[in-house]
């Protein structure tokens, strides 16, 4: 419900910590129709926040 209400505010990418599936959705590119990217990245893999592109975080950090 509030993933529409980001893009259209031009949130750049919103990512959503899911411990029942053990994942990290990630959404970017917005638009005022919603973002036009997303990907689930799983625990073992690494996330990299566009603000930050040297930055380089696991999954695991968050999910422990």
């Amino acid at each position: 419900m509030k993933l529409p209400l980001y893009a259209r505010a031009g949130i750049p990418e919103v990512w959503i910590v899911d411990a029942n599936a053990n994942e990290i959705a990630v959404w970017r590119d917005p638009s005022q129709d919603g973002y036009g990217a997303a990907s689930c990245v799983p625990l073992g893999g690494t996330v990299t926040p566009q603000a930050l592109p040297g930055v380089i975080l696991r999954v695991s950090d968050f999910l422990g």
